[in-house]
C-alpha cells in the first residue's frame, strides 16, 4: 500500500514536454527536446496577456501629439470690439478658443504614456505566450542558425513559402546572424529578432514561432521562476 501510495502522490506534472527538432531549411525531424514545463507549460492567462500587451503598446506610444493655447497662437491681443454698444456679448482678443483661429482649449500636449507593470507580471506574460504557442503547435524548434549563410532575401522567402506554408514567421537567434537578418529585412511576413528582445506582442502577432534551440535554453534559463 505504501508503494502504491507513493505511486500516486509522485508529481506527474513537473514532468518535462518534448518537441521536435527540426532542419530549419526542410522542416524534418532531428530528434526529440525537452522542455521546461514551467516555462512552456504555464495555464494559458489571457488576462495576464492583455496587461503585458496593453504596457508594451502605452509604451510604444510616441507622446508628441501637441496643440497651441491661446497664448502661442500668433495674433494680436487687442480687444476685438467694444464692450458696449453693439448689443452682442463681450469679447476680447482673437485668439480666444471660440474664435476660429484661436488657441485649443485643453488640447493635447506632449507627454510619455507610459506605464508600469511588475517584473514577475512581464516574465510571466512571456511564459503564457510561449505555452499558447506550445499548446496551439505554433513553435518551431530548429537546430543552429549559425550554419544558414546566404543574404538573399529570394532565397529565405522561398523556404518559408514551401517549407512553412507562408505563414507570418518571427524567427528568434540566440547570437547575430547578420546573414540572415538582411535576408529576412525586406520581407513584411518575417521579422528576425535575438533572444534578448523577445516580447509578448511579437508572439502573439506572428503565426509561427520559429526557434533557434540555443535560444530556447537561454529563454528557460531566465524565466524560470524563482
Amino acid at each position: 500500500m505504501r508503494t502504491l501510495a507513493a505511486a500516486v502522490t509522485t508529481p506527474v506534472f513537473n514532468a518535462p514536454v518534448q518537441a521536435f527538432l527540426r532542419d530549419f531549411k526542410t522542416n524534418e525531424p532531428l530528434s526529440i527536446v525537452e522542455l521546461d514545463r514551467d516555462v512552456f507549460g504555464t495555464p494559458i492567462r489571457r488576462d495576464i496577456l492583455h496587461r503585458v500587451v496593453v504596457w508594451q503598446r502605452d509604451n510604444m506610444r510616441q507622446g508628441t501629439s501637441s496643440t497651441k493655447t491661446r497664448s502661442e497662437v500668433i495674433g494680436t491681443g487687442k480687444k476685438a470690439a467694444p464692450q458696449k454698444g453693439r448689443g452682442k456679448a463681450r469679447v476680447g482678443d482673437k485668439k480666444a478658443p471660440h474664435f476660429r483661429g484661436g488657441g485649443v482649449a485643453f488640447g493635447p500636449r506632449p507627454r510619455d504614456h507610459g506605464t508600469d507593470l511588475p517584473r514577475k507580471v512581464q516574465e510571466l506574460g512571456l511564459r503564457v505566450a510561449l505555452s499558447a504557442k506550445y499548446a496551439q503547435d505554433q513553435i518551431i524548434i530548429v537546430d543552429s542558425l549559425h550554419q544558414y549563410n546566404n543574404h538573399k532575401t529570394r532565397d529565405l522567402h522561398q523556404i518559408l513559402q514551401t517549407t512553412y506554408e507562408g505563414s507570418r514567421s518571427l524567427v528568434i537567434i540566440d547570437s547575430c546572424n547578420t546573414q540572415l537578418e538582411l535576408a529576412a529585412r525586406n520581407l513584411p511576413n518575417c521579422e528576425v529578432i535575438h533572444v534578448e528582445e523577445t516580447n509578448v506582442l511579437d508572439l502573439m502577432t506572428y503565426d509561427k514561432l520559429i526557434v533557434e534551440k540555443d535560444a530556447i535554453d537561454t529563454l528557460q534559463e531566465a524565466l524560470k521562476p524563482e
